[in-house]
């Protein structure tokens, strides 16, 4: 039987991190659930905390879980960005609350991108 190939895209950015579970959809990917630390609750530079990463993740989870009931499927991770939300999912993962859904994982890709020569970068902020 072929699976579906869903994916949970994390994007951990030095301001917030924003989960998004998506399921296929033709050739597309159509977003099932995006959590952001906004959504849940956390203010300002909260939001990027990594407890607001984990909550994000523990959230995203609950739903592949609920779609797990409905339908079979396999899955992808995708990272980007260096911020804290990018551990907790991977810690997520790995504690008890992802150990119904860590087993269809099939990869994991790093999508940040990293500057490599390019055009000089901005002066360094001092306060």
């Amino acid at each position: 039987m072929d699976r579906p190939m869903y994916a949970v895209y994390v994007k951990a950015s030095r301001n917030n991190t924003i989960v998004t579970f998506a399921r296929p959809k033709d050739r597309l990917l159509a977003p099932l659930v995006t959590l952001t630390g906004g959504k849940l609750g956390f203010k300002k530079s909260n939001r990027n905390g990594y407890e607001a990463g984990y909550q994000c993740s523990v959230g995203i989870i609950a739903a592949m879980e609920k779609e797990l009931e409905r339908t079979e499927f396999e899955w992808e991770l995708y990272l980007n960005g260096f911020g804290q939300g990018r551990d907790a999912m991977l810690t997520a993962l790995t504690t008890a609350v992802g150990e119904k859904v860590k087993p269809l994982l099939k990869r994991v890709t790093d999508r940040t991108p990293l500057k490599i020569g390019g055009t000089r970068g901005q002066k360094t902020r001092r306060v």
